[in-house]
């Protein structure tokens, strides 16, 4: 079946109307002659079909003998698609020219990004990069991107790392700066403890260790001093050790604890979700030289309930121009609440869920997870769950705390 569409396409078909006294006498006629009709149907007085185009050209005699009068009613296929193509010359030329010019485009570098920087500008990345050949309007064929890569590593000695790809038009410059090791703060400070817990490790790298393990500390405890080590008693006939009269110093060490969280969360078993009705309102500004300019202003109150989609197009003056024109749109969404309800089972894996997000923010990342219990927490509300959960993990507690010498 696709091999005949697909040959009826290649020669083309026209859809006749044929009309008078028999016209069921033409149609035999045709088929006599081995000519092939197809999707006949009558209407009214008249009968349409189909036939292949180089068929069309054999009927005039089949219509003179059969006292039928035959009328074009349609046709299609690939030889009048050709015959409306010709007619618009200018139309095949325009294609082809876009063609080439896309060709012509596309085989350049017309946008080179910046991603991964910090420290150093991405506009002495992009023109370091240019004094190396990677500029918008270069030819992607003769672009050697590792020695691009290679080259700016040597320019730029805060980068650790180039990488250099182009995809499409868009040339995307990769970098990893260095980290330069910060100067430490030297002066004299104790360790105490950031949060309540029972001491599992101490070890103390600098000063004197105030607690051990199994000892409960609360925020705030001192959990090495600041101080330096004692000296050691002096021997029977030897002269004692004088210390210096500034015995400070910065503490330092790991100092481990168990700690406790809590955290709650609720679900009710009728929940609400809001939708987008597609009902909307739109305002229009722009900001230019510091002055904001209203094309469209929406209402102070569009709808009961909305949500607000802010779109910001920034169009700059160039490189060395601080004028920009900045366009903001606002875009009022009407919202419309929807209810449905939930199983207990539901709610309580939903409000667990939320308890455990609400542990896990105040856990921090290095900390070891002992133990984690959910409890469900009766409740006034019979359609109403809440969930207690309380996660044990075990980690550093210490924090440093600077001595106030005056």
């Amino acid at each position: 079946m696709l091999t005949l569409r697909f040959a009826n396409y290649l020669y083309g078909t026209v859809r006749i109307k044929i009309s008078g006294a028999i016209p069921e006498r033409f149609i035999n006629l045709c088929l006599a002659r081995g000519i092939f009709l197809w999707g006949i149907a009558k209407h009214d007085d008249a009968v349409f079909a189909s036939l292949r185009l180089p068929d069309f050209f054999r009927i005039r005699p089949l219509a003179r003998r059969s006292h039928s009068r035959v009328e074009v009613a349609g046709h299609a296929g690939f030889p009048f698609a050709v015959k409306r193509v010709t007619r618009r010359k200018m139309l095949v030329a325009g294609a082809a020219l876009f063609f080439v010019l896309l060709q012509l485009l596309t085989a350049r570098v017309w946008f080179v990004d910046v991603s991964g920087h910090k420290e150093v500008a991405g506009e002495r990345i992009t023109q370091v990069a240019a004094d190396y050949g990677l500029r918008p309007g270069i030819p992607k064929a003769g672009l050697d991107l590792k020695a691009v890569e290679r080259k700016m590593l040597l320019a730029l000695p805060e980068l650790s790392w180039v990488g250099v790809s182009v995809t499409g038009t868009r040339a995307l410059i990769e970098v990893v700066e260095k980290t330069l090791p910060r100067a430490g703060d030297k002066s004299p400070a104790h360790v105490v403890a950031a949060k309540d817990g029972i001491i599992t490790e101490v070890i103390a790298i600098a000063g004197q260790a105030a607690v051990k393990k199994g000892d409960t500390v609360k925020r705030g405890d001192l959990l090495i001093k600041g101080f330096a080590d004692e000296p050691p008693p002096a021997a029977d006939g030897q002269t004692p050790i004088i210390t210096l009269p500034d015995k400070f110093i910065r503490a330092a060490g790991i100092v481990k604890a168990r700690v406790w969280y809590e955290g709650y969360g609720e679900a009710g078993l009728t929940q609400e979700v809001y939708r987008r009705t597609g009902r909307k309102a739109v305002a229009v500004a722009f900001r230019a030289d510091g002055r904001e300019l209203v094309l469209k202003k929406a209402a102070e109150q569009p709808f009961a309930c909305y949500e607000v989609e802010v779109v910001h197009k920034k169009l700059s003056g160039g490189r060395n121009s601080n004028f920009a024109v900045e366009s903001i749109i606002d875009i009022f969404h009407e919202l419309v609440a929807e209810r449905y309800d939930i199983t207990a089972e539901q709610a309580r894996d939903l409000a667990r869920g939320k308890a455990l997000a609400a542990v896990q923010d105040r856990i921090p990342e290095g900390a070891q997870v002992l133990a984690r219990e959910v409890a469900t927490l009766n409740t006034a509300e019979p359609r109403f769950v809440r969930v207690k959960v309380t996660v044990e993990t075990v980690e550093d507690i210490g924090q440093t705390m600077n001595i106030n010498l005056q």
